[in-house]
């Protein structure tokens, strides 16, 4: 307000400021800060996958400088910068969480304290535009992300730089108005607290493609392990007599899925899934069964590499085999296929029994079964009688079915879409994806669309059911470049009854 001697029209107009400030403040609904509270748990949670991606990132190319070749200069150049960039979005990452807490705690801190509440003066416009415009805080912001995303960008040669797509983005109004003022001005805290979250994502998002692109420059050389798996192998079968000893040797395996390996037995192919050579051959004859496997992989230079391992294994007559027709496991709500045979014995001279919590009905072929779980054991046991002989046993593990994921539209995966793809979306989906079982389907019940426009207050619509509705379809078609858009609160009717997603789906419009 302007000090000194004022015209009565000047205090009047002073005063209809006042009044429309506190208007403003008024007017955000409980229903929109909790949306914002919601796009920042979303923020939050996005940003975990984020740090997991760039973390296996950045073991690989260690990996690469450190054991495959150590002696690569190529390699000592993208580790040193893969750490560089780390530094850099660490750095960025922490000024904006100082900055959030500095706010929140301006403004009362979050409810009751806890972390994970909203913050406790959500709707308030007032002290956060006090330190980003008045004491010039925001200008300061606004380098920072220059900074960042420039000093990200340095550590990639020119040519590639082009190639990082990234939301760090400044943009000053056409208006006239400061970036600061326009983000941070007349917006609740709410909002701000959100936006920061998003900008800590973009840090990361842009860190990730830094770090992709650096890795590409040696990922021709890198065998990546992704796969650890606790491995017992027998040094003499699995069926030992009375009186002798059993030993094995119990250890870590690990393999690639993006690499499979030439892998023979007694000179011929073995199918290879994943990384893993999948053996199987019938056994013919009792007693010990030799083999040679040979396994070829590229070394860190592209030359083939041979590795040589003898296995065996003891064929004995007739005990029960058990298994599972479709997994290791079986799940509460479905009827979980089993089939079981006594080799030498009819079908019909079985007597196949399950332990407490699990009942068993007879399917269409002899042998097989159709097991239901009530899940009050974490474990069922499956038991092959021959006139009252135990002949073999089998235990399943019991697991609730997985929950789905959820899908808008042609979108099942939060990330950067176009604004086409994004307003062709008329339906929400809960899908099942890679489930061993098939047939076994969600029906969509309840879920939030929440908008966040690039500019301005952000809104929600509640829907339910299948279609979109006209109010989220309304807000679909309002895409547009930096945009972002959450899918979240969403539940759906399973066959073991009702279940809460854990996860949300959050898209942006691509620039």
């Amino acid at each position: 307000m302007a000090g000194g001697k004022v015209s009565v029209r000047q205090k009047m107009i002073n005063m209809m400021y006042l009044v429309l400030t506190a208007l403003l403040a008024l007017n955000v609904s409980a229903e929109i800060l909790k949306a914002f509270h919601m796009v920042e748990i979303s923020m939050d949670r996005a940003g975990e996958n984020i740090d997991k991606k760039n973390i296996n990132t950045l073991k690989a190319i260690d990996k690469y400088h450190k054991e495959i070749s150590p002696g690569d200069p190529k390699g000592k150049e993208a580790y040193d910068k893969s750490l560089e960039a780390k530094k850099i979005a660490d750095e960025g990452v922490k000024y904006f969480a100082d900055l959030k807490t500095q706010l929140i705690e301006a403004a009362g801190g979050r409810k009751d304290g806890k972390a994970e509440e909203e913050v406790a003066q959500a709707s308030n416009i007032e002290k956060h535009a006090n330190l980003m415009i008045n004491q010039g805080k925001g200008k300061e912001v606004k380098a920072k992300i220059l900074d960042i995303k420039n000093k990200l960008l340095a550590l990639l040669p020119k040519e590639k730089q082009a190639e990082v797509k990234s939301d760090l983005i400044i943009e000053d109004p056409k208006d006239g108005q400061s970036w600061e003022s326009e983000m941070f001005e007349h917006t609740p805290l709410a909002a701000v607290v959100a936006l920061i979250s998003k900008t800590q994502n973009d840090i990361k998002n842009t860190e990730a493609q830094v770090l992709d692109i650096i890795k590409g420059s040696i990922k021709d050389d890198v065998l990546i392990v992704d796969k650890l798996e606790a491995k017992i192998i027998p040094n003499n079968g699995t069926y030992i007599t009375l009186g002798n000893k059993y030993s094995a040797d119990i250890f870590l395996a690990a393999s690639s899925s993006r690499t499979n390996p030439d892998i023979s037995v007694n000179g011929s192919s073995v199918k290879v899934e994943g990384g893993v050579g999948k053996y199987e051959v019938t056994a013919t004859r009792e007693g010990e069964n030799k083999f040679k496997a040979v396994i070829i992989t590229p070394d860190a230079q592209g030359r083939p590499k041979r590795d040589e391992v003898e296995g065996t294994f003891f064929a004995l007559s007739p005990l029960a085999v058990i298994s599972a027709t479709k997994m290791n496991v079986v799940y509460i709500g479905l009827d979980n296929p089993i089939s079981v045979s006594v080799p030498g014995v009819s079908s019909r001279e079985v007597s196949v029994t399950a332990s407490a919590g699990g009942k068993l009905r007879p399917d269409k072929q002899d042998g097989t079964f159709l097991l239901n779980v009530d899940g009050t054991q974490r474990e069922i046991t499956i038991n092959a009688t021959v006139n009252g002989k135990v002949m073999g046993f089998q235990k399943y593990r019991v697991r609730p079915i997985p929950k789905p994921m959820p899908q808008l539209g042609s979108i099942f995966q939060s990330g950067s879409y176009s604004a086409g793809e994004i307003k062709a979306a008329n339906f929400v989906i809960t899908a099942l994806k890679d489930f061993a079982f098939e047939g076994v389907n969600f029906t969509t019940l309840r879920w939030t669309l929440i908008y966040q426009p690039k500019r301005g207050d952000g809104k929600f619509a509640p829907g339910s059911g299948t279609n979109i509705s006209g109010e989220a379809k309304a807000l679909l078609n309002l895409a547009k470049p930096g945009d972002t858009y959450t899918l979240t609160g969403i539940s759906a009717q399973g066959p073991a009854g009702p279940v809460q997603l854990p996860s949300s789906l959050t898209v942006s419009v691509r620039q």
